[in-house]
């Protein structure tokens, strides 16, 4: 499923979302101290950085269904980490380098201590050399998940954090979890949160006409 086509669904959703992201940025208790992120990232040998890269997303047909999650936060933090790094959303008619799928969850089963319960986010980026523009089954060139626990609200208020510590891993070998003291209220962090609630807001803002003469 590719994120593109399936994310907006009106400006009314568009502005519950950013809203998510501006207060979590702001009155959320958590987020204002450092947080242990795992982070588990893994690159094919030889693949090239990703930086100055074109891609695509898209979600796992089974994250979309099986989970409550505004699917358009996931994509502006993302897309904001990714730009951070370097990197640029191709255009919808045009190819790009890579295809990257996006796994995102938390475990909200009621036997689990919240305090270890974990939230994730997982980036996986494939090759494109076939210059397709929907999907692409080449080779893997890399994987980093990013995961942090005792998250008591939303998962969506976690997306900056974890997309920029994703971002920040992408093609890169850790060669096993390692984990990573990140604040949320970080200048990095709070730049893609920032950049993510612009995008969402551009996307509620109707387009400006030009005056008939």
């Amino acid at each position: 499923m590719n994120f593109t086509r399936s994310f907006f669904s009106g400006p009314a959703a568009v502005a519950a979302v950013g809203g998510i992201l501006f207060f979590a940025g702001c009155s959320v208790d958590w987020l204002m101290v450092k947080q242990k992120v795992m982070v588990d990232a893994i690159s094919a040998p030889g693949a090239p950085k990703p930086a100055g890269q074109s891609y695509r997303l898209v979600a796992r047909k089974s994250v979309v269904i099986g989970q409550q999650v505004q699917l358009p936060v996931v994509k502006a933090c993302v897309d904001a980490a990714l730009l951070q790094q370097g990197m640029y959303e191709a255009p919808s008619n045009v190819p790009s380098d890579l295809f990257i799928e996006v796994t995102y969850g938390m475990d909200t089963s009621s036997r689990v201590d919240p305090s270890t319960r974990e939230s994730f986010l997982e980036l996986s980026a494939r090759a494109n050399h076939k210059h397709a523009i929907d999907t692409s089954q080449e080779e893997e060139l890399w994987d980093v998940r990013t995961a942090i626990t005792g998250l008591a609200g939303r998962l969506e208020t976690a997306m900056p954090l974890l997309a920029t510590v994703a971002a920040r891993y992408a093609g890169t070998d850790t060669h096993a979890e390692t984990v990573q003291q990140v604040a949320d209220n970080s200048p990095e962090v709070s730049a893609v949160r920032d950049n993510a609630v612009k995008a969402l807001a551009a996307k509620e803002s109707p387009p400006v006409s030009a005056p008939v003469k």
